[in-house]
């Protein structure tokens, strides 16, 4: 990759006659001009040296050997072409292994000893990337720092042209303005790129307030395209405001306290410090299970922070925590549990297990009763068992009554549950409404001495207050618990009676009795579900909409459902998928995600849905877009530039995807992000090396194509890439070969907490299966999906690469919507060596 970032940096060489000459150009290190700079012809007594801007000059001829030589720098020799007339060279630092060094002069100042700067030198900025001093680097730059300046600007717009006479514009203050570098503003292309206290806009801000406003930096040039990519050709507006002091982004002030111990207002950003942690900080909330009931008294605290707290007598919490914070939950006797936040975490219900200790020796006899096994073999012949948080209940043996609403007493027509229960058991009084809420009491377990509601449980989640926000639809089975008997077990918090509620999404349906043990104990001989299984368990729009006989006729269905699910990006994820592939109505199908947009934006987790949906239906410009937008929500994510490389090699841009893995790349070497050697980065160099190997004489010009170092792919066969896009989810996935074995990978944190860990550490969610070609015949892959510590669906995007590596590669991607848990689902079929999966 090393060598590539080279040869996009090597100038075009331009062909004149061989002559005595001027050769010059700017010497760079880490795009940073380099003063000082020794610059020889070699075997003659022509010496110069580069000045405070990068700058050299100096004669030639064809045939000299220039040699350019600083301290600290490797020396580099080149030979003098024919053609060669300007030279842009960019050194490297010397590495020397020695027993004593002893530090005279470094040239290219820390990002420590920048951000101790930043607040009284004007001539550094902070840009998404690092802090900088722009008149060191590389291109034209600009600053204008606002200290102390008087102006009557009403907008951006005014200011920069104001204060800065090579800067044009088009348009106003009102929202309609452009701004450009040069004077003819009609040859010039405007400036997209925004870069405010490191948040990227590619539109004019005008909301901006001028008042807020430290110091701008405005840069242009081939060296920024880089960091912000092409766009910077045209300009880079870098604004730095009063709200960055409080922020401090890069380095832990509190962590660097002993060796700044010197400095006077050292208490003053120890404060700062704390107070930013304070500003970034959001309440995360949920629920501590053991999987069947909450927990109380689970110790809960941020990781290297002073916030803790325990789970009250629900399970229920409430922390204050801030991105990139990583979560503890500890329970005596049971795992624990540490999850990282991340910017869209605002709820999180984790499940705490065992922890389990080896014995050497453990004799188990059979039980009287009737097992849980038993229950939920008999769950879908007997409507008189119901599933709790704490398991089967078989009303025919139960401590006290319990009464029920079976699938067929369910009225679809109910807006809510508050709806459906209201008038259908004697005892039980409905309050509210399914707009503001409301609660259920149950006559018997109320009194003036407890008028406690009732709590319900959801496919065993308890929800405090009434759950108005399911799908009446997706209802299977209800029961009501009136009998302390039953309640017992709910503890303090279930006194006031259970309204159990078990949704199509929370149990499996199907026609034959499956053995649920043996798919959980992944005996591949047992059944797996099918597709036709899995629509079985639909929402109750999809299966309105899939009976229309019409397009006319689903779109009355659709609009029917609009209002109830106007704030659910799932159900218009769905809705786009049916109109677009029943009806081909492509016009529409847009209409439906253009007109509902604001669902997804600002959540990278809902764009890489929409984003899997668009890459499946090869309409590979829209991905781009989307996952322009995600990329934006989230820079500092390792698979934002393996997302962005992709979409470039779809839509046939080969140069931007290199350009993006040398962008990665570079962060990496400058320490900016780190690097994930176990298992993201074996996933992105194949994907890099891959690109190189078919789209070699795109990404760089044909008389360095052959100079391009490129290694031999260890692999040749079927490819399967899987990616997620909510880094909550756990699932396992289960690849079965034409002989019946398989092989499980475990993505969950009771079996594989490291991987989640280390996912989420460096930000990415994928993982890869390589099918060879040593076992020919039928592939097929399963999943069982475990859930993602809330009640929304997960979307799983499987690419499958046929003839990978090859010149006859090809890829089929397939986008799968995950919300039925606990069941072994069949996600698709292959033939090795096909060309077409099967589903």
């Amino acid at each position: 990759m090393k060598k590539l970032l080279f040869l996009f940096l090597a100038v075009p060489l331009v062909i004149f006659a061989q002559e005595q000459r001027k050769l010059s150009g700017t010497i760079s290190s880490d795009y940073q001009v380099l003063p000082d700079v020794k610059v020889t012809v070699v075997d003659k007594e022509i010496v110069t040296a580069s000045n405070q801007r990068g700058w050299y000059e100096i004669a030639v001829e064809k045939g000299d050997k220039v040699q350019f030589s600083s301290i600290g720098m490797k020396t580099i020799t080149i030979m003098v072409e024919d053609v060669t007339r300007i030279l842009n060279l960019e050194m490297s630092s010397e590495t020397t292994d020695l027993e004593e060094v002893v530090v005279t002069k470094k040239l290219n100042k820390s990002q420590e000893l920048l951000e101790k700067e930043f607040r009284y030198n004007p001539d550094i900025v902070k840009s998404v990337f690092r802090y900088f001093e722009p008149k060191r680097f590389v291109g034209q730059t600009r600053m204008i720092n606002m200290d102390g300046l008087e102006h009557n600007s009403q907008c951006i717009l005014d200011l920069l042209t104001e204060q800065l006479d090579d800067i044009s514009r088009i348009g106003t203050c009102a929202g309609d303005g452009k701004i450009f570098i040069g004077l003819n503003s009609i040859k010039a292309s405007p400036i997209t790129v925004f870069d405010i206290d490191g948040q990227v806009f590619q539109d004019v801000p005008f909301w901006l307030d001028l008042r807020k406003i430290k110091r701008i930096a405005i840069v242009q040039g081939r060296y920024w395209a880089n960091y912000y990519g092409d766009a910077a050709l045209n300009g880079v507006v870098i604004i730095n405001t009063t709200d960055l002091n409080a922020l401090r982004g890069v380095v832990d002030k509190g962590r660097l306290r002993d060796n700044y111990i010197k400095e006077a207002n050292l208490s003053e950003q120890y404060l700062a410090e704390n107070k930013r942690r304070k500003q970034n900080q959001k309440v995360i909330s949920g629920t501590v299970s053991d999987g069947r009931a909450p927990i109380a008294n689970v110790n809960i605290s941020v990781s290297n922070t002073n916030e803790a707290t325990t789970t009250n007598e629900k399970g229920k919490y409430k922390i204050r925590a801030g991105q990139g914070d990583i979560i503890s939950y500890s329970y005596v006797g049971l795992k624990t549990v540490n999850i990282k936040v991340e910017d869209i975490t605002r709820i999180l219900n984790p499940i705490l297990i065992p922890e389990v200790t080896q014995l050497d020796e453990v004799e188990v006899t059979a039980s009287k009763r009737r097992s849980q096994k038993d229950l939920e073999e008999d769950y879908y012949s007997n409507e008189n068992i119901i599933k709790t948080a704490w398991g089967y209940l078989d009303a025919d043996r139960a401590a006290g009554n319990v009464r029920f609403l079976n699938e067929e007493q369910i009225n679809p027509v109910s807006l809510c549950i508050l709806d459906l229960l209201r008038g259908k058991f004697a005892g039980v009084n409905v309050t509210g409404d399914c707009f503001s809420g409301g609660g259920v009491s149950i006559r018997g377990l109320n009194s003036i001495m407890n008028n406690t509601g009732a709590i319900f449980d959801v496919d065993g989640q308890i929800f405090t207050n009434a759950p108005i926000w399911l799908d009446v639809n997706s209802f299977k089975r209800i029961a009501i618990l009136s009998n302390l008997g039953l309640t017992a077990q709910y503890g303090n918090f279930g006194r006031g009676g259970v309204v159990v509620i078990n949704t199509t999404n929370g149990t499996l349906k199907t026609n034959n009795g499956v053995d649920q043990a043996l798919l959980r104990n992944n005996f591949v001989s047992g059944r797996i579900l099918t597709k036709e299984d899995i629509d079985k368990n639909k929402p109750q729009y999809l299966k309105e909409l899939e009976a229309s006989t019409s397009f006319e006729g689903a779109k009355g269905v659709f609009d029917k459902h609009a209002k109830a699910y106007k704030g659910s990006p799932y159900f218009h994820l769905d809705a786009y998928t049916y109109f677009t592939e029943k009806w081909k109505q492509q016009k529409y199908a847009d209409g439906i995600i253009k007109n509902n947009y604001a669902l997804f934006q600002n959540n990278a987790v809902l764009l890489k849905a929409l984003a899997y949906h668009f890459d499946a239906q090869e309409r590979f410009e829209m991905a781009n877009t989307v996952y322009k937008e995600a990329f934006l929500l989230r820079p500092n994510y390792a698979q934002s530039y393996l997302d962005m490389a992709n979409t470039y090699r779809d839509i046939n841009e080969p140069k931007m995807a290199a350009s993006m893995y040398a962008r990665y790349q570079y962060l990496l070497e400058e320490g900016f992000m780190q690097q994930d050697t176990i298992g993201f980065g074996p996933i992105i160099e194949r994907e890099f090396n891959n690109l190189l190997t078919l789209d070699k004489s795109a990404v760089v010009h044909s008389e360095k194509a052959n100079e391009l170092y490129i290694a031999e792919e260890d692999f040749a066969g079927t490819r399967l890439v899987f990616e997620w896009n909510d880094s909550e989810a756990e699932f396992d996935l289960q690849f079965v070969n034409p002989g019946k074995q398989f092989y499980t990978w475990n993505h969950s944190l009771a079996d594989n907490e490291e991987t989640i860990s280390r996912e989420k550490n460096f930000g990415y969610n994928i993982t890869e299966y390589l099918i060879d070609g040593s076992l020919p015949g039928n592939w097929s892959v399963n999943v069982n999906y475990l859930g993602n510590k809330s009640l929304t669906p997960t979307y799983l995007k499987a690419t499958i690469y046929y003839a990978y590596g090859s010149r006859n590669q090809r890829k089929e991607v397939k986008v799968f919507k995950l919300s039925l848990k606990d069941v072994n689902q069949e996600l698709f079929r292959l033939q090795s060596f096909s060309k077409v999966a099967v589903r």
